[in-house]
């Protein structure tokens, strides 16, 4: 290969980091200006709009519980990756996974859907020899456990809290409900059938897909190539979550019971801030609340669940507190839970490609 040749593939390389590095940059602004957004809206609306913020509602005794609280959560959250590899038969250093947990909480909450997160943690650790087979696995298993975990309890949990249920019109209670069981049955119902049955969910799939190109929706020509990518994704879907039942029951057993802790953890922190700001508010109340909040940012749709997030969290939670307090609680339930872990991941995720951008060349 001539240097010319060279020099084109690397201008090309170039080129394409410079890209990638910008829409991870723009999709980061975007983040932060739907956040001050979601909070001047809660201000106008839920708050009494004397003040914006104010952080000095919370003691010393508060902040240091939620200190040590953030080191239990990421360590949480890295050990059920840890023991979800180790189920798979992969080893890799365990501070390396801490570096990759960071990573996930800063790209998951700057794509939508929470997409991006699992992809960057697939790419590098490929990039440190785990096959993409064995990554995949390991990123759908870590996020299909805590979906398993809300499909069971959230539904329940909207027939019992009367704190939710007030939120709602009382003609419209059972409408509502009825709305979420369906959801929450269907989900539970296709991921059974992905696992036990993919075969019937490719027919579905196949159907549904010739549908669309007869009606013109989808193009002819992408039809057969659109068909073979989603019956890959389903066939890999089933084989890597099979392989990690097959896994060993030590590191099943283990990353389960982190990834129950990781939730409690997660959870903890709403309960923390709302019993500094009101100490007669129930606990069980607190963390059922929580629960669905956390149920729905799964699901949304912008960035992080951005906005979403924090209307929920305001909804369910205003009458908790004072109107004043509402701002502030909501910022620093956001901050502690997502904000401080994304600038760490930022961090990490830069060094890391520019680490591994300097190997390539």
């Amino acid at each position: 290969m001539s240097s010319k040749e060279n020099k084109e593939i690397y201008d090309l390389r170039k080129y394409e980091f410079f890209k990638k590095t910008l829409s991870y940059l723009l999709f980061t602004i975007i983040f932060i200006i739907t956040s001050v957004l979601s909070l001047i809206f809660i201000y106008h609306i839920f708050s009494d709009k004397v003040v914006f913020l104010r952080l000095n509602i919370f003691s010393f005794d508060v902040l240091l519980k939620i200190s040590i609280l953030l080191i239990v959560y990421f360590l949480f959250d890295s050990f059920r990756l840890f023991y979800t590899l180790k189920a798979l038969n992969v080893n890799i250093q365990f501070r390396y996974i801490v570096k990759l947990v960071f990573i996930n909480i800063f790209i998951s909450n700057i794509t939508p859907f929470a997409t991006g997160g699992g992809f960057a943690q697939i790419y590098f650790l490929n990039k440190k020899g785990v096959s993409i087979g064995d990554a995949t696995a390991a990123s759908t298993i870590r996020t299909v456990l805590p979906i398993i975990f809300f499909s069971v309890s959230t539904p329940i949990i909207l027939m019992c809290n009367k704190n939710i249920l007030g939120i709602f019109s009382n003609d419209r209670i059972s409408i509502y409900m009825g709305i979420f069981m369906l959801i929450y049955i269907f989900i539970v119902y296709q991921i059974y059938k992905l696992i036990k049955k993919p075969r019937n969910i490719k027919k579905l799939v196949y159907k549904s897909i010739y549908f669309l190109e007869s009606k013109k929706a989808i193009k002819t020509q992408k039809t057969k190539k659109l068909i073979k990518k989603i019956f890959m994704e389903i066939d890999r879907f089933s084989i890597n979550i099979t392989r990690f039942f097959y896994g060993n029951k030590r590191d099943i057993t283990l990353s389960i019971i982190f990834t129950v802790l990781f939730l409690l953890s997660l959870f903890t922190f709403s309960v923390i801030l709302i019993k500094e700001l009101n100490p007669k508010a129930s606990l069980a109340d607190i963390i059922t609340s929580q629960i669905v909040i956390t149920s729905i940012m799964y699901f949304a749709p912008t960035p992080g669940a951005t906005g979403v997030a924090e209307g929920g969290f305001t909804l369910i939670f205003a009458n908790f507190v004072k109107k004043r307090d509402i701002v502030s609680l909501t910022f620093a339930w956001r901050f502690f839970t997502i904000y401080l872990g994304m600038i760490v991941g930022m961090i990490a995720f830069y060094l890391e490609i520019f680490k591994v951008k300097s190997k390539k060349q």
